[in-house]
């Protein structure tokens, strides 16, 4: 499964849990999901741990109420985070312009 940028492999999937690789993450996006996952309704365990401190992925474990399917959840939480990414992004944005911060050679799309 390819959801943007990022590369799943379900190593295991049933209609109420499911174990995710993420090759290529780390501790930043590991925290952040298990944090949203839990707080999407229909996920009763949501944790992530990295294997190796050497190896650059992470597994993500979820499990839910039958009402929503592991996979579904994992795709709400990571859409949540690229809100809460977009809403700080414009914040943050603002800011810059009300101090008077010329950002216009930044990268900001």
């Amino acid at each position: 499964m390819v959801y943007g940028a990022l590369k799943f492999e379900a190593e295991l999937e049933t209609d109420r849990k499911a174990r995710y690789v993420i090759e290529g993450e780390d501790h930043t996006l590991g925290n952040l999901l298990e944090k949203t996952l839990s707080t999407i309704n229909g996920v009763v365990v949501a944790y992530y741990e990295s294997p190796h401190p050497l190896e650059n992925k992470i597994i993500v474990y979820i499990e839910t109420d039958g009402s929503i399917k592991p996979r579904e959840a994992l795709k709400r939480a990571l859409e949540r985070i690229l809100e809460m990414n977009e809403e700080f992004r414009k914040l943050y944005l603002e800011k810059l312009r009300e101090k008077g911060v010329d950002y216009s050679d930044w990268d900001t799309r």
